[in-house]
Order: structure tokens, then C-alpha cells, then sequence
């Protein structure tokens, strides 16, 4: 009985030391298969990424310091038009659009600048590709570490030439009479704007305003789908007409807004006697024309004429006035 209980402590003592081995060997595994899992990490990692780079949908370009093309992918390729194996080497100003040259260069400066900040670089930009198709990209551009220690730029292109398009399309509808396809009030208001800013000195314009006389009279004799034919006729021809020499909007209705760039009140005239020709249908419209004064503001201008319209209406129609006071010299 002596011997058995002497033996039993021993015998504790030796499942404890059996235990923890066994823990310690199931650490010791578990350790060996992380770091075997690490080190097949590291062996795959530049695999992976490269895969990675090749296989994105987005643009991605490396750049030395001197901003030349180390490294790019299909996407990016793509997006600047140029096959991929003819980029090395080159700078992506090679690629991008004429008009947008400035932007880059200021981007280029704005890079160098946000070097000590680790700050990345955001901008949208075209590239125009050989066969002259335009495609827009959104740039997002940080530096990385290059080798030896030297700074090199990562940039990330989105395609965004899809979204620009449906947005100048909501943008045209926006400033486009749905019924005539010339400007609407909102188009022309911009136009007017692009043609006075940055205003000079000498800045010379003619505004119009044009109503259909008896219109009304003439939709409820004929019906509003045969007024509507002849809003469209007389569009189409005006547009024909003026051949890019001016604007015409529909002010609504019956009524139409005319400039002319760089005219006077002769040349005005003589285009809306050409004007008064073309109405279809035998109809006749009433006009009223004046010029932007020196120092005047366009919307001032264009109240003028608005409201000088009324004159011709007055005096029976089917005629145009003028405004003398503000017929500058030609």
C-alpha cells in the first residue's frame, strides 16, 4: 500500500509533464504552420499584387520622379489612347487634351507641393487619343516609395468619359426648347453670359425680341399641331438663316429672342428684313431691336428691347423699330 501511494504522485507528475508537452507541441505546430503561412504570403505578394494591378478595370500608371512612365495597365492604356507597350517612358502629357494643358501643369506643381504634406492630388482632365476621340478621366495622384529611396507617383484614373456624356445631355435638355430645339431661356441666359465675360470695353452686341402677330388667331383657325409645324418651320429656317452669326431662343410661346455678336443696329435690321421672309404660311411677326449702351449691364439691355417690343405690336404688327439712342456706329 506504501509502494502504491509513493507511486502515485510520480505518476500525477508524469501526466502533467505529458500534458504540457502536448500543449507545447500543438504551439509549436500551430506556430510553424503561421509562419509557413507567412513566408507563402511573401512569396505570393508580388505575384498577387501584379495580378491585382494587371487585372483592374481602373486606370493605374507608376511614374519615376521625372514623371515618366514606369509601369501601367490595359485600363490606363486605354483610357490615354496610347497601346500599353509605347508608354514606358513617356509622361501622360503626351496624352492629355490641348485645352487642358494648364491644368496639368498646375497639377504637376500642386504634386510638387503636397510632397511634404503625404497629400494626394484629385483632378478631372481629358485625353485625346490619335483618331481624335476625347475621353475624360478622374485623376487621383500620390507619391510611393521607388527604389533608393526616391519618390515616385501612383496615379488612379476613372473613367468618367460615360458620365460627362449623360451629363452634357441633361445639361443640352436643360437649354433646349423641347419643341423647337433652339435655346430656351436657360440656354439663352448662358449665352448672353459667354458672350459678355470677361466684358471689355468694346463689346458690341444687338439684341432683337420677335412676336408672332394673331398667333393665337391662327392656332384656333387652324389648330395648335399646325401652329406647332410652323414654329418648327420658321426655327429650322432662321437657324439656316443666320448660319452662326447670332442666337436665337424661344422666349416662350409665340416669341423669340435674337443677339448678334458684334453688330450694329444696320446689320440687325437688314437680318430681321431676311427674318420676315422666311415665315411660313404667309404669317408675319413684330420686332423691336437696340444695342448694348457702353457701360450697361446685358440683362438691361436685353429689358429694353423686351419691352420696346410692344411698340411695333402697338402700331399694328408685321414691322420692326429700333431703338435710335442706342444705334452706335458701324
Amino acid at each position: 500500500m506504501s509502494r502504491s501511494r509513493s507511486a502515485e504522485p510520480c505518476s500525477r507528475a508524469a501526466r502533467v509533464r505529458r500534458t504540457e508537452y502536448s500543449r507545447w507541441s500543438v504551439r509549436f505546430d500551430v506556430a510553424c504552420t503561421v509562419r509557413g503561412r507567412d513566408r507563402l504570403k511573401m512569396v505570393d505578394t508580388e505575384r498577387w499584387y501584379r495580378e491585382m494591378f494587371e487585372a483592374s478595370t481602373v486606370g493605374l500608371a507608376l511614374a519615376d520622379e521625372n514623371g515618366l512612365l514606369v509601369l501601367a495597365n490595359e485600363a490606363y492604356a486605354a483610357i490615354v489612347g496610347c497601346p500599353r507597350h509605347l508608354l514606358a517612358g513617356r509622361s501622360s502629357r503626351e496624352f492629355t487634351h490641348p485645352d487642358d494643358l494648364a491644368q496639368h501643369a498646375a497639377m504637376e506643381q500642386i504634386m510638387a507641393d503636397a510632397k511634404a504634406r503625404g497629400e494626394s492630388v484629385h483632378v478631372e482632365k481629358r485625353y485625346l487619343h490619335p483618331d481624335g476621340t476625347v475621353r475624360w478621366g478622374w485623376v487621383s495622384a500620390s507619391e510611393v516609395p521607388g527604389p533608393g529611396g526616391i519618390r515616385w507617383t501612383m496615379a488612379v484614373v476613372h473613367d468618367t468619359t460615360d458620365r460627362r456624356r449623360v451629363e452634357d445631355d441633361l445639361r443640352q435638355a436643360a437649354q433646349t426648347d423641347a419643341l423647337t430645339g433652339l435655346l430656351n431661356r436657360r440656354g439663352w441666359r448662358d449665352r448672353l453670359h459667354q458672350l459678355t465675360t470677361p466684358r471689355g470695353a468694346d463689346v458690341v452686341l444687338a439684341l432683337a425680341m420677335l412676336d408672332f402677330d394673331r398667333f393665337k388667331s391662327y392656332n384656333d383657325k387652324y389648330g395648335h399641331g399646325r401652329g406647332d409645324r410652323l414654329l418648327i418651320q420658321f426655327s429650322a429656317a432662321v437657324e439656316d438663316l443666320l448660319g452662326g452669326r447670332g442666337s436665337i431662343a424661344r422666349w416662350g410661346g409665340e416669341e423669340f429672342a435674337l443677339v448678334m455678336p458684334g453688330v450694329g443696329a444696320t446689320t440687325m435690321s437688314a437680318v430681321l428684313a431676311e427674318l420676315s421672309a422666311v415665315v411660313p404660311d404667309g404669317q408675319n411677326f413684330s420686332a423691336d431691336y437696340t444695342t448694348l449702351r457702353a457701360g450697361e449691364s446685358v440683362d438691361d439691355c436685353f429689358d429694353r428691347a423686351d419691352m420696346l417690343l410692344y411698340r411695333a405690336k402697338r402700331d399694328g404688327g408685321a414691322r420692326s423699330y429700333g431703338d435710335a439712342d442706342a444705334i452706335p456706329p458701324e
